[in-house]
């Protein structure tokens, strides 16, 4: 019969096995490739698993005495998820970024006219998938999967077990990275939204020429035609400024885990 030592070292082992793989869920369940719906939740509880025992194997010692009572054990699981899902969200930065200059440009060039006529139509952004695609594409050609790992695994000991604060220097790089999906996704629609405003221009100008021409008809026809052209030139331009904010949100994702350790 194992002595009170021994199930206190097990029990403890578990605690803290528990916790990590609520920490690593989180990521899967929010980080890039492994949140999208084509990755099943089992293989995500099972990766999830994987990882805590071998986190817990290499990392159990090195984490501070956890006190069993319910209600630390309660926070300390909601602390674990909070850090996960910061983890995730900011390695998902760049992917936000793509999807929101997708959809500016199917909303321009008219691929989602049916939002004007009902808000709550479920219709996807075309373009914003695909964009989504080529940056997955960049991101596991860069081994972003491996950066994920390795994030998780780093963020062990960055942020202990019993450790959390929500700082000001969390708020503040969560802000920037706000901030710069906003200017990213600006920066990857631009070309297709100044070559749609300039070709609007031409239109309106030859409307007033030519008044008796249907240029609405002939819009919606051009403005297809000219953002396809456009999006297809420009996508080097794209591949070069996603593969630069990827290699730069990788940073910032391991700043915002050092965030979240008060002593930093």
């Amino acid at each position: 019969m194992p002595d009170s030592a021994i199930i206190n070292q097990l029990s403890g082992n578990f605690v803290i096995g528990t916790l990590i793989f609520i920490r690593v869920t989180a990521l899967f369940f929010v980080g890039p490739i492994f949140s999208h719906s084509s990755v099943q939740p089992t293989v995500k509880i099972a990766l999830s698993i994987v990882l805590a025992v071998m986190m817990t194997i290499g990392f159990g010692h090195e984490q501070p005495s956890i006190d069993m009572h319910l209600w630390i054990l309660a926070g300390l699981a909601v602390k674990e998820l909070l850090v996960g899902v910061a983890l995730g969200f900011a390695m998902n930065m760049i992917f936000y970024a793509v999807r929101f200059a997708g959809g500016l440009l199917d909303f321009d060039i008219g691929f989602q006219t049916a939002l004007l006529f009902d808000q709550n139509a479920d219709v996807p952004t075309l373009i914003g998938e695909l964009k989504n695609m080529i940056a997955l594409m960049i991101f596991l050609g860069m081994n972003g999967h491996h950066f994920m790992i390795e994030a998780i695994f780093a963020s062990i000991r960055a942020v202990p077990l019993a450790e959390f604060a929500v700082t000001e220097s969390m708020i503040t790089i969560l802000v920037r990275l706000i901030t710069t999906v906003t200017i990213i996704a600006i920066k990857l629609a631009a070309p297709v939204l100044l070559s749609l405003f300039i070709m609007n221009v031409s239109l309106a100008l030859l409307s007033r020429v030519a008044p008796q021409l249907n240029i609405f008809t002939l819009s919606m026809q051009f403005k297809i035609v000219v953002g396809l052209i456009v999006l297809f030139v420009t996508i080097p331009l794209f591949l070069v400024i996603t593969k630069n904010a990827m290699t730069s949100f990788q940073k910032e994702a391991f700043a915002v885990v050092m965030s979240l350790n008060p002593k930093r």
